[in-house]
């Protein structure tokens, strides 16, 4: 069995333009992705993006916001299941767009022009993210944190909030 792969994942907006990676690993290998990767252990959402952001592009983001969650399956031909993904699809923007490669495949800023006119370059289910969750109007989902404390068979709450 497969596990599911908890990711965050975001095209990073500056100036009305979309930061995206080419990937370079499969699955999704050499096609245009949004900037993102799996949730640590005991990580947050929020800085988990923030991370993830910084290794693959080397900029430093701001969390916005989670614009969306989506549960993505990938099938082979024969309808075996080969990936099972829970994304938590950000909002980031990044203080400047001096981002650069840092050895997880090519970036580049798109703008909507020029992601409709690459869409067969882009990964489907990403092409559809961006179509909802940034090129409509926003809805913005709030992410609430709960941390519990487990002392043998009792449990308390240290603390709930956004």
């Amino acid at each position: 069995m497969i596990p599911i792969v908890n990711i965050v994942a975001s095209p990073v907006t500056f100036n009305d333009k979309f930061l995206l990676i080419r990937r370079i690993k499969p699955p999704y290998e050499g096609l245009w992705s949004l900037v993102g990767g799996k949730i640590e252990y005991g990580e947050h959402i929020e800085d988990a993006i923030i991370r993830e952001v910084k290794e693959e592009t080397d900029l430093d983001v701001k969390f916005v916001a989670v614009c969306g969650i989506v549960v993505e399956i990938l099938y082979d031909k024969n309808k075996k299941v080969t990936g099972h993904y829970l994304m938590w699809i950000c909002e980031t923007q990044p203080k400047q767009d001096t981002s650069k490669e840092m050895g997880e495949g090519a970036i580049r800023w798109f703008t909507k022009e020029e992601l409709l006119e690459n869409k067969e370059k882009v990964i489907p289910s990403d092409f559809a993210m961006v179509q909802e969750f940034f090129l409509k109007p926003k809805r913005e989902l709030k992410i609430h944190k709960s941390h519990m404390l487990e002392n043998g068979k009792t449990y308390e709450l240290e603390y709930f909030g956004i």
